[in-house]
């Protein structure tokens, strides 16, 4: 359809109502034609930009967390010993411990009738706290502990331990996939890497937050009535499991496996 050329066509604004000549009059953005003193451009409000979901998860975050439990290093000489007593006292400033809590102490040195390897069962001592009877945080009490050794007596009554005594939990962390399977076949010896482990022949051994490997499922290395173990060296022990390994010579075990007492 052909429209005239309109030089000469009057018009009226959409807004003001004011005549003006059709060609001056402007069309706005809502379909109004506006004269140039009432021409209104589209305000930037009225086109927001897209937005998109919002975000669930922010990139590598660096969250809080619980810190595992570890070694301490105790004061020197921390153990006070009583004559003719199995109840050995430990200093620990603040330890925040309470009674029935079991602990595992380390590098420790024979002192005033217990030997070294005594004080440093592996599978730990339960321990007693004495309640505190004041509100003061620096009293005696909130800094020591008994527990009752498993052999031996205070021959005169003194402090002693050495220098480099340590406590932590009876459950010792092993290190990166601490287990080797043996053979191929049922009831797979597997080998266990945990360093400077101070156990003996004989000695049962429970393992938790284990994973599976070589076929040997967390059911069969998390028995509850733990292992008995053959010692190899001051780093690794054996033991014979009631799984079956599936290729044999298989390292494995996940890097969350605790060893300790049943």
């Amino acid at each position: 359809m052909a429209f005239a050329a309109g030089k000469h066509t009057w018009g009226i604004c959409d807004t003001c109502g004011q005549r003006y000549r059709l060609k001056q009059l402007k069309e706005q953005w809502d379909g109004y034609k506006a004269c140039p003193e009432c021409f209104d451009i589209k305000q930037p409000q009225l086109d927001p930009p897209p937005i998109g979901a919002d975000p669930e998860a922010v990139l590598n975050p660096r969250p809080d967390r619980t810190e595992p439990v570890s070694q301490v290093l105790l004061t020197n000489n921390p153990f006070l010993t009583t004559q003719g007593s199995a109840v050995i006292t430990v200093f620990e400033d603040n330890h925040g411990r309470s009674t029935g809590d079991k602990v595992r102490f380390r590098n420790v040195d024979a002192f005033d009738g217990f030997t070294s390897s005594v004080i440093t069962d592996p599978d730990g001592y339960s321990i007693t706290v004495t309640a505190n009877p004041t509100t003061n945080i620096l009293n005696y009490y909130n800094n020591t502990y008994t527990f009752t050794a498993s052999s031996g007596t205070g021959t005169s009554g003194t402090r002693g331990g050495g220098v480099e005594c340590s406590v932590g939990p009876a459950n010792t962390l092993l290190p990166l996939n601490p287990f080797r399977s043996g053979d191929a076949g049922a009831n797979s010896v597997i080998s266990v890497t945990e360093f400077k482990h101070n156990r003996t022949t004989g000695d049962t051994v429970r393992f938790r937050s284990t994973e599976a490997f070589d076929g040997i499922t967390t059911t069969v290395l998390e028995s509850a009535s733990g292992y008995t173990i053959t010692v190899v060296d001051a780093n690794e022990y054996k033991f014979t499991s009631s799984g079956t390994a599936t290729t044999g010579d298989i390292t494995g075990g996940g890097d969350k496996v605790t060893a300790g007492p049943v």
